[in-house]
């Protein structure tokens, strides 16, 4: 006996719609919320397939820009392995596309004088005169601005010696960005590849997540490097303080500020490390225990591969091990980011 024509098109309709609804579905959520507003509205091709009259498309529902950002955000691995990479080199020179400094100006505060210019950034009064022709030096006033460092125009940053015993040529001072605050410009000077994966990672994470709070970034090195307090590290311009993503709001942004396990916003955090690890720069990133473990068990909840799990972090062990995040001691307010020596520095290890 022959089916209704009315029970037909219910049938034909039902399927159309519900495979539609199964293709969209699938998609990751937080693929389809990156990319909202680049959906059709529904076209003549759909309303036709809805009726059984022709098949539907699926650029019918997405745009082809969607599509094709959605298919490469699907294709790219959300657990990576750390690994190595070497920074290229164009004739003998870094290859940095990131965003840069050409100068550096400081503005002066009340109270200060050419020796606390000097101190902050190592520098002696000749070479700030030598950058200031026209400025009195020996008379400086509330809210003047000093030039202290222009981009050298054959020379770029290199580290020298190790990470607790070392210094900086030619340091290249880290950009102001709309996502992250910079704690102490005078004490965030680093490398050249240092300071262009920390641009590239925090402004990553502005775009991937516009509507969080600022990161704050506390110290990678002084100008010249060597020792500075209180840390036992960040002499050769390889290491760096960030603090962690939070759910609240930190209450002011004029130091780092204790992060309680209910605060802390793990995938954001989990995010940050794949974004570091990604550039294969990393050599050691130090986490709490106490923060470790939480990320631990997220990463695991999220489907984290044991590999990847038994690679990036030294939890469950309280130490040991070849794992790229360690525990340190004072790591709960922020994480702390070491980067590798490069073909370009000298004597680095």
């Amino acid at each position: 006996m022959r089916k209704p024509l009315r029970f037909r098109w219910l049938l034909i309709l039902l399927f159309t719609l519900s495979t539609a609804l199964v293709g969209t579905w699938i998609l990751p959520q937080t693929t389809l919320h990156a990319h909202e507003g680049q959906f059709h509205t529904a076209s003549p091709a759909l309303r036709l397939a809805a009726i059984g009259v022709e098949p539907v498309s699926i650029l019918s529902i997405f745009s082809p820009d969607a599509m094709a950002t959605i298919a490469t955000e699907l294709n790219q691995p959300k657990w990576l392995l750390p690994s190595t990479t070497e920074w290229p080199i164009v004739d003998d020179f870094p290859l940095v596309e990131t965003r840069t400094r050409q100068e550096f100006w400081h503005t002066v505060s009340r109270g200060h004088a050419l020796k606390n210019l000097r101190a902050m950034y190592r520098i002696s009064a000749a070479a700030l005169q030598e950058l200031n022709p026209e400025l009195d030096l020996n008379n400086l006033n509330e809210g003047d601005r000093v030039l202290v460092w222009k981009r050298p125009e054959n020379e770029f940053a290199r580290s020298v010696g190790t990470v607790t015993r070392g210094r900086l040529i030619n340091a290249e001072p880290l950009p102001f960005g709309e996502k992250y605050h910079v704690l102490y410009p005078h004490r965030a000077w680093g490398t050249y590849y240092t300071v262009s994966e920390i641009v590239r990672v925090l402004d990553a994470f502005g775009e991937q997540f516009s509507d969080t709070d600022p990161l704050i970034v506390g110290d990678i090195s002084f100008r010249n490097g060597r020792a500075i307090h209180p840390h036992r590290s960040h002499q050769a311009g390889r290491d760096v303080d960030i603090t962690y993503p939070r759910h609240q709001p930190p209450p002011n942004y004029n130091r780092f500020h204790h992060v309680r396990r209910d605060n802390l916003d793990v995938e954001k955090t989990l995010w940050l490390i794949n974004q570091f690890i990604a550039g294969g720069k990393v050599e050691y990133m130090f986490i709490d225990r106490y923060h470790q473990r939480t990320l631990y068990r997220e990463a695991k909840k999220q489907g984290a591969p044991e590999e990847w799990l038994q690679a990036v972090f030294q939890y469950p062990a309280h130490s040991g091990g070849t794992a790229l995040v360690r525990h340190a001691r004072g790591h709960r307010k922020h994480f702390h980011v070491r980067f590798k020596c490069q073909p370009t520095d000298r004597r680095c290890r």
